[in-house]
Formats: structure tokens, C-alpha cells, sequence
């Protein structure tokens, strides 16, 4: 039996590409600073090979064709060329045995409890932190689309796996990710602490400047998508109204995108009440100004959406104003929250 640390955390959870990752990062203490100060340069995007809108962090660990810094982490990808020529069970308990974290993508058809459960075939991505003689205990989504801790018999992983490729295989062209593929494994190993990673205010006031200016930082790079097609920053809002005006070009708007949008919102304003907690300052208008402004009518858009969903009756117009109006908030509420931290800073 062997378990490793993970807390369920509610700060990233829209994709798990990211939240896997910060989920791992959020067990330990000793990156608290290191969470702070990254996941801040949201972006989004539109997923050209299913034609949505997605969204994305280009600081912070990722694992999917976004990822281009492990941070903290080592991060091993296993193709299902190699995959399938392992013993599948122990080399995860060996992982974890080690003190590795393994993301597996399965057919959920295959595995207990899961709403998939030979009902139809679901291939997915699930966190495994730890096993025990009857079973492997992992992170996911639960029925509800909320993270949960949940388990399955060991038995089970190696249809649950080796017939996964087979349905990967049998996608249609259209739904097939190169990335999956190549990442069917995903082995997350927590590097050794040589010097704990601290908060640095002139670093995140950096941070935050090059978000209020839509900017990428240097490591841009090695992105995957073309830098003149992704909202960045303050902008990211753009992305929404923009994929809503071009609705008849079939550009569809999902619910992931949009919790994922507000989740974002609602991180930067976490990590500008802790960068003025860290600057000793108590000063919170600024910070109620966020809230009240930005991050609660995040929140309406998202609530609507979810109405939307189930009557499908959108008012285009309301709802691209309200966005609007957090777009012009938000230029106004960070510019002068940078200025408020460099005017401290110097």
C-alpha cells in the first residue's frame, strides 16, 4: 500500500491538464509562493481541430501541447508505443512507489465507477496517487464535473488502458489528438527543494504588467499556437465575445471554456489580495473593486451560460455587454493596481 500527498484544491479546475499538476503542487506548503506567482497569463484560444473556444496558462505547469516548462516537476510523456509494451500495473505501483504521480488516459468503459462503466466508451485522463491489494485510488471528475478522490480494482487498468488504444485507434480523424497519443502516460516526480521558491513582489507585478498589456513572456517560443491568434491577458475576454459574434461559423462557446475563463478571474484576484498581504498593505479598495467588478460578473456569465445550456435561450446583446463592461473594468482596476505596487516598490 502506498499513498502519495494531494489535496483537493478549487483554484484550477478547469482543465486537467492544469489542474493535476497544481492540484499536486497546492499539497505542499513549500510552493504555495510558487502557485501564487504563476497561472496568471491566461489566454484563449480557438481549438482549430474541434473549431471551440479554449483557454489556457502560458505560465505554470502543463502537461498537453501547451506545456513548455515542468517548473518544479520533472514530467516524463509515454507514448502508447511504449505503453503497451509494459506491464501496466506494476509499472504504476513502481511510480508510486517512488514517489511518482501518474496521469493514464483509460477507456472509462472498463473502470468501476465511473458513469461510463460499461455503459459506453469514454476516453479520458485520471490521476493515480496511490494504490492499495484491491485497488488504484485516483483524482477525476466525478459524475457531478467536480474533482474528486475516487478508486477502482487494479484488475481493471489493463483493459482500461490497452483497450483505450484501441478505441484512440478507432476515433474518427476529426477527434483524434496527436498529443494523446504521444502522452497516453504522463509520470509527474516532484523535483528536490534546493532553495525554496519565495514570493517576489517586483516579479509578480511584472507578471501582471505583462497581463494587463496582453503579452506573452520570452518563453512564448516553443507554443504551439500561433501567437496571432490567442487572446492573452487582459484580453482573454475578447476571445468570448469575439467566438459569440462569429457564432455562424460554427466556432462553438462550451461551458468548460467559460468555467475555465471565470476560474481565471477568480485565481488573479486570490493572488492579488496575497501579493498585498506579502507587501504588508491594507489598503483593499482595489481588491473589492476586482471582486465586485470582474470577478463576481465573471461569475454571472458563467451562471448564465448554465441556464443557457438547459433552455438554450442566450441574450447575445446583454451578455456581450456584460463582457464589455469586464473588459473596460478590468484595463482600469489592474492599471491602477500596478501602479499602487510599483509606486510601494520604489
Amino acid at each position: 500500500m502506498k499513498i502519495l500527498p494531494l489535496e483537493l484544491q478549487k483554484d484550477i479546475n478547469g482543465y486537467l491538464f492544469h489542474a493535476f499538476p497544481y492540484s499536486i503542487l497546492y499539497s505542499f506548503p513549500e510552493y504555495k509562493d510558487y502557485l501564487m506567482e504563476n497561472y496568471i497569463q491566461c489566454f484563449g484560444y480557438v481549438d482549430e481541430d474541434f473549431n471551440h473556444m479554449a483557454f489556457g496558462y502560458s505560465d505554470g505547469i502543463c502537461y498537453n501541447d501547451m506545456f513548455y516548462d515542468s517548473g518544479p516537476m520533472d514530467i516524463d510523456f509515454h507514448s502508447y508505443e511504449v505503453g503497451l509494451q509494459l506491464d501496466i500495473k506494476k509499472y504504476i505501483m513502481s511510480s508510486i512507489n517512488n514517489g511518482k504521480y501518474v496521469v493514464i488516459f483509460v477507456d472509462e468503459y472498463y473502470v468501476e465507477g465511473r458513469s461510463a462503466y460499461k455503459n459506453y466508451h469514454l476516453l479520458h485522463d485520471i490521476l493515480i496517487f496511490g494504490y492499495n491489494k484491491e485497488s488504484f485510488i485516483y483524482l477525476a471528475f466525478d459524475n457531478n464535473q467536480k474533482l474528486s478522490f475516487l478508486s477502482f480494482p487494479l484488475n481493471q487498468i489493463e483493459d482500461a488502458y490497452k483497450l483505450g488504444y484501441s478505441m484512440f485507434l478507432n476515433l474518427p480523424v476529426e477527434n483524434k489528438s496527436k498529443w494523446v497519443n504521444e502522452r497516453s502516460i504522463i509520470v509527474l516526480n516532484l523535483k528536490p527543494i534546493q532553495h525554496k521558491y519565495e514570493f517576489i513582489a517586483e516579479r509578480f507585478v511584472g507578471k501582471l504588467k505583462l497581463y494587463l498589456n496582453g503579452e506573452f513572456s520570452a518563453s512564448y517560443n516553443s507554443f504551439i499556437i500561433p501567437k496571432k491568434k490567442c487572446y492573452i491577458g487582459l484580453h482573454n475576454t475578447n476571445i468570448i465575445v469575439h467566438c459569440l459574434n462569429n457564432s455562424s461559423k460554427s466556432i462553438f462557446v462550451t461551458y468548460p471554456a467559460i468555467h475555465a475563463w471565470y476560474e481565471s478571474k477568480k485565481n488573479l484576484l486570490n493572488k492579488i489580495r496575497y501579493a498585498y498581504e506579502k507587501m504588508s498593505l491594507i489598503n483593499n479598495r482595489l481588491i473589492l473593486a476586482y471582486e465586485n467588478e470582474i470577478e463576481q460578473q465573471a461569475n454571472i456569465i458563467r451562471l448564465i451560460f448554465i441556464k443557457y445550456q438547459q433552455n438554450g435561450k442566450l441574450d447575445n446583446d446583454k451578455f456581450i455587454s456584460i463582457l464589455k463592461a469586464i473588459i473596460n473594468s478590468e484595463s482600469k482596476i489592474i492599471n491602477n493596481i500596478c501602479n499602487e505596487l510599483t509606486n510601494i516598490l520604489q
